[in-house]
């Protein structure tokens, strides 16, 4: 889905009129259609009788609160993506508002380059919600996006969930790799919510059942298939017929069990042991793994038929370390679900403590910090500061992965290989992720490092 910069028409909601001609004004100049309205019923109206991409707000709406507003629009069930600016929002109320499906929130709207990017994220939004609703209109299903309990302001998280976006709707087998901790489960539960499919999502984890009795898991099996098999059992392969099965931590699945997985992929059936009848199937397969499938190919640990068909579309989750933006977001989120969890009032955080976590590397990616913030709201009282923190975190750590020292003047030529030399150490080697990170395709990388070899 390809969005282009000034095709299309934002509305902004605001009751300061020179503040919102103000941004329109920014933003006409980027190309898009733009209007006004000084209420939240006035903007109400005009979205239900005419086409409106994006919707930017003030978060100082007079007439409706912003619950109100964005439940309304839900229901108008119009195809408009929002945005939401302030310079009053607390970390709640931005929490709350992306969680209802807002793209993005702008402390500064002086800040054009912030908002030139939440307006194309938002045109993204917007168009995948009429492809969706095409779609379902076509094949009878509920048009309602869903919202997501996916948080993210990173460039990274975003341009991962454009794609997700995309291939959601289609019933194509995804890849997901990752370090241990990324979220795969739950950016795999995300595909799952898009794709529209009626059936559940299953999940199974290929490293936590033995060998013996993974392929029963699986597959199924008939009455007196092996001992202790008093009855017939449905696999997760038949209960997740019509939606979609999760094999979690693939890597570590048997070669025996492989091969037969491959031959469940291709024919779309399944034979439960001790049974001679093929069952057909209608699942959508997505694959996880935190290991290198590629090198275990290399070295026959993995079938390489195999891996290329779970490799349909492969969707690499970065490291926390790597979306560092993400987050004081992530944490306020955690810790509020944390409260919500154990039932206890949120705390107020000290801004100190945002920035010891953004600077820590956390090697146990947003698991680990979802501990983490669980315990600072049991061990604290009414407010977190640095004295609650582990002793790593003692002092804010310098990040020398993210930090890049040049003695000027110097050749644009050896700037450019310190840059990907140490994009490269942030990646862990990962060339795919550097090429990302530094905007350029893996080939072009290629040639690069082969020149600086030279």
């Amino acid at each position: 889905m390809a969005i282009i910069l000034g095709r299309g028409t934002v509305l902004f909601v605001d009751k300061d009129d020179s503040r919102a001609s103000s941004l329109r004004e920014a933003v006409s100049s980027m190309g898009y259609n733009c209007t006004i309205e000084n209420s939240a019923r006035s903007a109400l109206r005009r979205v239900k009788s005419r086409s409106v991409n994006v919707i930017v707000a003030s978060s100082e709406l007079t007439d409706l609160h912003m619950d109100t507003f964005l439940e309304s629009l839900s229901r108008a069930n119009v195809n408009s993506s929002v945005v939401i600016y302030g310079k009053n929002i607390s970390a709640c109320e931005a929490i709350s508002w992306m969680r209802s499906g807002v793209v993005d929130i702008l402390l500064d709207t002086s800040d054009f380059v912030a908002l030139r990017s939440a307006l194309q994220n938002a045109f993204t939004r917007s168009s995948t919600k009429r492809e969706i609703k095409t779609v379902g209109l076509r094949d009878g299903l509920n048009t309602n996006l869903p919202t997501s309990d996916l948080l993210y302001r990173s460039r990274i998280m975003s341009d991962l969930m454009k794609k997700v976006e995309r291939i959601a709707p289609v019933k194509v087998t995804v890849l997901l790799s990752g370090e241990s901790g990324t979220g795969k489960d739950v950016l795999a539960r995300e595909i799952h919510t898009l794709s529209r499919r009626k059936g559940d999502y299953i999940a199974i984890n290929c490293a936590a059942i033995p060998e013996p009795l993974l392929e029963s898991e699986l597959f199924g099996h008939e009455r007196g298939a092996f001992t202790g098999a008093d009855s017939r059992r449905q696999g997760k392969f038949e209960a997740a017929s019509g939606g979609t099965l999760l094999l979690d931590e693939i890597g570590d699945m048997p070669l025996a069990i492989q091969a037969k997985l491959l031959r469940v992929i291709e024919e779309e059936k399944v034979t439960r042991l001790g049974g001679n009848a093929a069952i057909p199937i209608d699942v959508r397969l997505i694959a996880a793994t935190n290991r290198d499938l590629s090198g275990m190919v290399a070295e026959g640990t993995f079938r390489k038929d195999l891996f290329y068909r779970l490799k349909v579309i492969e969707l690499d989750i970065p490291a926390l370390r790597l979306r560092k933006s993400d987050i004081p977001l992530l944490a306020m989120s955690l810790l509020q679900n944390a409260a919500e969890k154990f039932g206890l009032s949120m705390p107020e955080v000290d801004g100190e403590v945002i920035q010891r976590l953004k600077s820590y590397r956390w090697p146990g990616n947003v698991r680990q910090l979802k501990n983490m913030m669980e315990s600072l709201l049991v061990i604290t009282q009414g407010k977190i500061t640095t004295n609650d923190l582990p002793p790593e975190f003692e002092r804010v750590q310098e990040d020398t992965c993210n930090s890049l020292e040049l003695c000027l003047p110097m050749a644009l030529s050896i700037v450019e290989n310190e840059v990907i030399k140490k994009t490269l150490e942030l990646t862990g080697g990962n060339r795919t992720k550097t090429a990302t990170l530094l905007g350029i395709g893996r080939r072009t990388l290629q040639r690069k490092l082969e020149s600086l070899n030279n």
